[in-house]
């Protein structure tokens, strides 16, 4: 299940030779990428091994499960990963800020990266438009929210998605990440999370691969676990 030899702890990683990898897992949703499930998958391992990550686990949320990002983020947090790999917005709900109130959010397509930052901007003017969503409509939007950071604005981050899939923004081919490091800065350790009494991250990741077994989950079912994945 694991992708590459991730070490298990926080101080593991913290005494690794070398500068250590941050943690990334991936969401898949069958609800949204369809029968694109696999191409997905292998394209979120992608886009960690561009971005340096080492991926732990991609989740494919348990059909009945109500709240699919709630439910990965909570996954996430517990393993301290320091991103949440998905396809694109539409995975989140067009709401970054739920993953971002913990970590920073990769999307694939575009490819970009929402940054951890603070509680969302929330009420009416900043709600997902309703689609479709045109070049002018997102052009808009982007004029009237320039003083909103995408991330905590759902209506911005929408006109933003629009905009670069036509062409119209071409995002940083860098992450934050990535930028720290070329400037030979350090880029901060996301949260401080902690496991109940008797739980460690090699107990969780046990329950998440017996969870990918169970043929009951409909959600898991025939989807490509991350270490069969071409990198």
């Amino acid at each position: 299940m694991v992708v590459g030899a991730a070490p298990t702890t926080p101080a593991e990683r913290d005494t690794m030779n070398g500068p250590a990898r941050p943690i990334a897992v991936g969401l898949v949703r069958a609800d949204i990428s369809g029968h694109r499930v696999h191409e997905h998958t292998t394209r979120i391992a992608q886009r960690a091994a561009q971005l340096g990550y080492v991926l732990v686990h991609i989740v494919h949320p348990p059909a009945h499960e109500a709240d699919p990002v709630g439910y990965t983020a909570g996954i996430a947090a517990g393993l301290e990963a320091a991103a949440l790999i998905v396809w694109d917005l539409e995975t989140v709900g067009h709401t970054p800020s739920r993953v971002c109130d913990l970590m920073d959010l990769e999307t694939v397509v575009p490819p970009a990266t929402w940054a951890k930052a603070a509680p969302a901007l929330r009420g009416p003017d900043h709600a997902v438009p309703a689609p479709p969503l045109t070049v002018v409509a997102a052009q808009r939007i982007m004029q009237r929210h320039r003083e909103c950071r995408a991330p905590l604005c759902p209506r911005k981050a929408a006109a933003y998605t629009v905009l670069v899939q036509e062409g119209k923004i071409v995002p940083s081919a860098l992450s934050p990440r990535e930028r720290a490091r070329a400037r030979g800065l350090r880029y901060p350790v996301r949260g401080n999370y902690s496991f109940p009494e008797g739980v460690d991250v090699g107990t969780l990741l046990a329950v998440l691969d017996a969870l990918a077994k169970d043929p009951a989950l409909d959600g898991n079912r025939n989807a490509a676990r991350p270490d069969t994945v071409p990198r």
